[in-house]
């Protein structure tokens, strides 16, 4: 279930937040924060694909990419990936 927050959208099961991916809304685009340990093989899948990368936030341990529109459908499966790695990473 989607959690919409100030500053963010997050996700939340049985009213817990699980905040392994969160989005935020901008103007033209938007950005996601995935929560993963760095990697330099992710690194290179996301480049390959073209994805804007903006860094790598070392307190929080969540990789920043800003995507439009048009990036989430041409990309779903990739995100999608990334989205499961996501959600391993947390639980573990």
């Amino acid at each position: 279930v989607l959690k919409y927050n100030k500053f963010y959208i997050g996700l939340a099961r049985d009213d817990q937040a699980r905040n392994y991916v969160i989005f935020r809304p901008q103007k033209s685009n938007f950005r996601l924060e995935a929560r993963l340990a760095q990697s330099p093989e992710l690194e290179k899948k996301l480049a390959d694909a073209g994805l804007d990368v903006m860094d790598y936030d070392k307190k929080w341990t969540r990789y920043r990419i800003r995507l439009s529109k048009d990036e989430i459908r041409t990309h779903a499966q990739l995100l999608t990936e990334m989205f499961k790695m996501a959600y391993d990473y947390a639980a573990a």
